[in-house]
């Protein structure tokens, strides 16, 4: 009979046996796959930063191609049983980033072709507009600085015959991605996507609902504000005159394209960030002609190379863009992961926190008063032009979101629904080419979720900031050494683990309303 201290070094040998992976081969294997993935998110993010920045032709599915053994089903099989053999928790915390990764981007490879038909279209697509062909991508500009609501109207129409191109290539991308989802083993792509977000979608649905009945009446009062300065009503209000209404020049001259990229840089000084001193971030604000003018930030290898593209043109909402941007920059250019699932592949509701953090800086009202010296009467208009922005925002996600939810459910006429709970929400009159706008509006993967919960995340993160820092925290550099912590954990964090750091217990919008009703109170009309 062994001795009591064999018995136990023997049973002690048992349990790690147990715990221990049946495959040890796998995490060599595994290993492996990760270094590839690294590479192929290079190159897929220098791909699209050269596609944005400098126009050139995107070919993600030559990507997908080169690296085929990369995204396959035995590979994801071989990460879901690593998964549910590894005893330790950050690693099995890695392994399930990279089996959602893998998962996802599985599905990415199957479409990749229909999404660069999309992508390449809408590139080449024109529209004819009183026998003048405008470039698709163009309308959006377009139909913000046209100010006759007749040749609104007309402008929009002509996008219907590509809307209805791009509804089929929609269609099919999607029929792929339901049919992938099914294969994987997934009961619905509902299912698929809550298990790989990590929360509810239903309960989120519960609470976008309530945001927009609680919000209701705000909302339509401050509409009504907004419209005076078109003079216009809720009567004669149509989807396509939203590009005008937020094309508002009257504060234009308060930010001039010229000072675009120095009040980022001012403004994170006072965090005692100097963006000009940072050797992993390049700001490119080159004018090219091929240029898209939105700013976009791309990571192309994390955290050593950062590049964010920007093209100012003036106006709060230019500014708003380049400082969201930069959050997702200043992000992904301080953590100090190394594992390139906790580098590149969290959860996205966390970094568009921090990119929220930084957008709304410019509707701030302790920011306009440092930043942008501005007469009492135009500093009141601007906060409440800006909370109405946040509230329209907020309010047409909460509503994407739910239309979202029920064309992924299966729901017959998802069009008609779409195009009546958006009206509802937004305030303007439904037409029937409002149904044809609702492919070219749905995220992939859920991603408005992503954005509802970080909305409110930034506000839970804003109002902690205050509360430790005062109202002027962006002027701190104990505040900027403060979010550098929150940073350095890249994507390690989901939005519930964040918001657990933070010392709330869920992600919920009360302290987004508050914002927007003590933001009302300080500006009085």
């Amino acid at each position: 009979m062994p001795a009591v201290g064999t018995c136990l070094v023997l049973a002690w040998c048992l349990l790690l046996s147990s715990c221990a992976p049946r495959h040890p081969r796998d995490m060599e294997a595994i290993d492996s796959l990760r270094f590839q993935a690294r590479m192929f998110l290079h190159e897929q993010s220098l791909m699209d930063y050269e596609s944005w920045a400098f126009g050139k032709i995107s070919n993600q599915d030559s990507l997908y191609k080169a690296n085929a053994g990369l995204f396959t089903r035995d590979n994801i099989a071989l990460v879901t049983r690593a998964v549910d053999e590894e005893p330790d928790s950050i690693q099995q915390k890695r392994l399930r980033f990279f089996r959602r990764y893998l998962t996802l981007e599985y599905i990415a490879k199957q479409v990749a072709s229909v999404r660069d038909r999309i992508d390449n279209y809408e590139a080449v697509a024109t529209c004819l507009v009183n026998s003048t062909r405008i470039p698709y991508r163009q309308i959006p500009g377009l139909l913000a600085n046209e100010q006759s609501a007749e040749r609104r109207a007309a402008i929009s129409a002509s996008l219907d015959p590509i809307m209805d191109t791009l509804t089929v290539l929609h269609r099919e991308a999607w029929a792929m991605v339901y049919r992938l989802a099914a294969d994987l083993g997934y009961p619905t792509y509902n299912a698929m996507e809550e298990e790989l977000l990590g929360f509810s979608l239903r309960d989120l649905g519960t609470v976008a609902t309530a945001v927009l009945a609680e919000t209701d009446s705000l909302y339509a009062a401050l509409l009504a504000e907004q419209l005076q300065t078109l003079h216009m009503s809720r009567e004669g209000f149509h989807r396509y005159d939203f590009g005008r209404l937020f094309r508002n020049e009257r504060f234009d001259k308060f930010f001039p394209a010229a000072m675009t990229v120095e009040k980022v840089s001012a403004t994170y000084r006072g965090l005692g960030l100097d963006l000009q001193s940072q050797p992993n971030l390049q700001i490119d604000q080159e004018p090219r002609p091929q240029k898209n003018p939105r700013a976009a930030c791309f990571s192309i290898d994390v955290p050593t190379d950062i590049r964010v593209s920007t093209k100012p043109v003036g106006g709060i909402g230019d500014y708003r863009a380049l400082f969201h941007e930069m959050g997702h920059a200043q992000h992904y250019a301080n953590t100090t992961e190394h594992a390139v699932e906790f580098a590149y592949m969290g959860e996205p509701t966390v970094t568009e926190t921090y990119a929220f953090l930084s957008e709304y800086l410019p509707a701030n009202q302790a920011w306009l008063r440092v930043h942008s010296p501005m007469p009492p009467a135009e500093l009141r208009a601007l906060l409440r032009y800006q909370t109405f922005n946040r509230l329209y925002f907020v309010r047409r996600y909460c509503a994407k979101f739910l239309c979202e939810y029920q064309l992924h459910s299966g729901t017959a006429s998802p069009d008609s629904i779409y195009a009546a709970v958006l009206s509802g929400a937004l305030g303007y009159i439904p037409e029937l080419s409002d149904r044809k706008r609702l492919f070219t509006d749905i995220d992939p993967n859920y991603y408005t979720a992503g954005y509802l919960r970080a909305w409110f995340l930034e506000a839970q993160l804003s109002a902690l900031l205050v509360g430790k820092f005062g109202v002027n925290w962006f002027e701190h550099p104990d505040a900027g050494t403060f979010l550098r912590g929150l940073w350095a954990f890249g994507d390690r964090l989901d939005g519930n683990e964040l918001v657990h750091h933070l010392g709330y217990s869920n992600v919920a919008p009360d302290a987004w309303l508050a914002g927007v009703r003590a933001t009302l109170q300080f500006a009085p009309r």
